[in-house]
């Protein structure tokens, strides 16, 4: 049946090639887009586990106090990657900033209920981390007398779209002002997939609203009945909680969290809340990570990568139909 299709096509070879160099050149740039994202997803996640999970610049101290080296410059090397020798070839006020970050990790550990973590710092509930959560909506596909707001409602399918600052999938729809009243997504709120995972997959995916993604709705937004919104103490802290959750969905923990009775595998929120603990570190050092993180992951939803998504798909018919020149768009280009 595809072999009877009928597609319109130039009939000049050199048109045809044109035009595969255009699109072929918007989809070099997608793909590089989304290696950076991935890359810089990576260097988060990296910096997150050496920070809160793994404590490498804690350890660093102590076992630079242990052998009569300088803790200071030891915390350094092991936030900076660079070797000691390098440190002294830092401009001064990376150099500068560099001590002061390292000079906010103690030379110490003490043991608590998830083990031994920094001294001065705590084993907290993710719950307690939280100033806020709820179950998401769902409302109607038009509106009605009663479901009469505009609303962008993200499902647990749509996280994956997000976390590449995709968001032509979200579906909108139409909710009640006082539904959306508690479920508006904010800047710094978290989406936690709670229901609808697999045998194979586990629930517990989650995405963190950044300031990027919600400039690409042109309304307000809120989970999905699916999914639960989980609002952090601060934005600082919000940063922690949503690698935290990341970095155990990816180590396969949220296994430990499902509930599965039927087909359909459901997130045992309450118990999870509870039960998981996440290293919360004094105020000082939660500033200083979202300080470097958090650009980061800004980064990581500009939606740069999706506009030449759009170009390409909207000048792909164009160009074929002969609506638009190929001679016409490479000279706007030259010029």
């Amino acid at each position: 049946m595809i072999e009877s299709f009928s597609i319109r096509c130039p009939k000049e070879v050199d048109d045809q090639k044109a035009i595969a160099d255009i699109l072929l050149s918007l989809d070099k740039k997608i793909a590089i887009n989304r290696r950076i994202n991935q890359t810089l997803e990576a260097m988060a996640q990296a910096i997150f586990k050496s920070w809160f999970v793994d404590f490498d610049p804690v350890k660093a101290k102590i076992a630079a106090k242990a052998e009569g080296r300088d803790p200071l410059r030891a915390a350094m090397t092991a936030i900076s990657g660079r070797p000691d020798a390098e440190l002294d070839t830092l401009p001064p006020d990376l150099f500068a900033s560099l001590a002061a970050t390292a000079a906010l990790f103690p030379d110490e550990m003490e043991e608590s209920e998830m083990g031994e973590i920094p001294i001065a710092w705590s084993a907290a509930p993710f719950g307690s981390l939280l100033a806020h959560t709820i179950g998401g909506d769902w409302g109607s596909d038009v509106p009605d007398g009663t479901n009469d707001t505009r609303v962008a409602i993200i499902r647990g399918t749509d996280l994956p779209d997000l976390d590449q600052a995709q968001t032509n999938r979200v579906p909108i729809r139409y909710t009640t002002q006082k539904k959306l009243a508690n479920r508006r997504m904010q800047v710094g709120d978290i989406v936690l997939e709670v229901s609808g995972g697999s045998r194979d997959q586990p629930t517990g995916r989650s995405f963190r609203l950044t300031a990027n993604a919600m400039r690409e709705f042109d309304c307000p937004v809120e989970p999905a009945s699916f999914c639960r919104l989980l609002r952090p103490v601060s934005v600082e802290i919000g940063v922690i909680l949503g690698l935290h959750l990341s970095y155990i969905y990816q180590q396969g923990k949220t296994w430990e969290y499902q509930n599965q009775s039927t087909g359909i595998a459901n997130f045992q929120t309450a118990h999870f809340l509870e039960a998981e603990l996440v290293a919360r570190p004094p105020t000082e050092m939660a500033d200083a990570f979202f300080k470097l993180i958090n650009p980061i992951l800004e980064r990581r939803h500009d939606p740069h990568g999706r506009h030449l998504a759009e170009l390409r798909d909207t000048l792909l018919p164009k160009l074929l139909s002969g609506e638009l020149q190929v001679h016409n768009i490479e000279a706007e280009a030259a010029a």
